[in-house]
């Protein structure tokens, strides 16, 4: 494996374990190392369980030593989104943490098909009645729908792999005929936008994540190299048969710490 001067890493499931954040063996020590050694990193998250700054607090008390500027996540893509197009109100599947940070930045969450539009994160209290007040929001009120990402599942805090929010944006899509708005990885703008103020092609830049179907074919297909870590949700090597030959990743590793640096 060549040595990369440039990283995007995915968070949980590459460099944290579980929703509880437990770092992976050595990932601190790995991480803070880069930078002595010339090596620029950003954290690139698809989380929807907390607000981006309760998030980056999270890590660096874990000890992940980032500045604010190294570190990217779906929700801000989405709220300057839902912004730009004077979105009001949502119907959003999110933790507490999550609708607090919509609140603060005046878009206000409501359990109604009476909103501008419909954000999908996860929501472990998602019920059939709520999905079908998605629908009529957006069937019969246009409102706009949203998904912060598309990954399928996730490891959460009691270390159990469950499903992520993906499946019900498709759902949703399917139901309502729309095509939702994507915030997050592996959304080509959004890998792009983390690549502002390094002057470096994305052929010089390894994305690492634990989900090889979603963040690493988004990343293979404007060129980035891709490096599928074995920590995370997804562990069998045999399912990369599954992903397209130009598609899979460069690079199958156990951990993030067996990186070159």
């Amino acid at each position: 494996m060549k040595k990369y001067k440039y990283l995007l890493l995915d968070v949980e499931g590459t460099i944290v374990l579980d929703k509880r954040y437990t770092p992976v063996p050595g990932s601190v020590r790995w991480f803070n190392s880069l930078g002595k050694k010339g090596v620029k990193a950003r954290l690139v998250t698809n989380n929807t369980t907390e607000s981006p700054e309760d998030l980056y607090n999270i890590l660096r008390k874990k000890g992940f030593k980032f500045d604010k500027s190294d570190f990217f996540t779906c929700l801000t893509v989405a709220l300057a989104r839902m912004k730009r197009n004077r979105v009001k109100s949502c119907l959003a599947f999110a933790y507490p943490g999550v609708k607090r940070y919509l609140r603060q930045n005046g878009i206000i969450p409501l359990n109604s098909k009476k909103v501008d539009a419909v954000l999908i994160g996860h929501d472990p209290t998602v019920t059939y009645k709520k999905l079908n007040t998605a629908v009529g929001a957006i069937i019969e009120n246009g409102a706009k729908l949203y998904t912060l990402h598309r990954n399928r599942r996730f490891v959460d805090e009691n270390r159990e792999i469950v499903m992520s929010s993906g499946p019900i944006a498709k759902a949703l899509e399917n139901a309502c005929l729309v095509r939702a708005s994507l915030c997050g990885k592996p959304d080509r703008r959004f890998y792009l936008s983390c690549l502002k103020g390094w002057d470096v092609e994305p052929s010089g830049v390894l994305m690492v994540s634990d989900d090889p179907f979603a963040d690493l074919v988004g990343a293979r297909k404007i060129g980035m190299a891709t490096c599928w870590v074995l920590t995370g949700s997804q562990k069998d090597r045999s399912m990369v048969k599954k992903i397209p030959e130009k598609h899979r990743p460069d690079y199958i590793l156990e951990s993030v710490v067996d990186i070159p640096a």
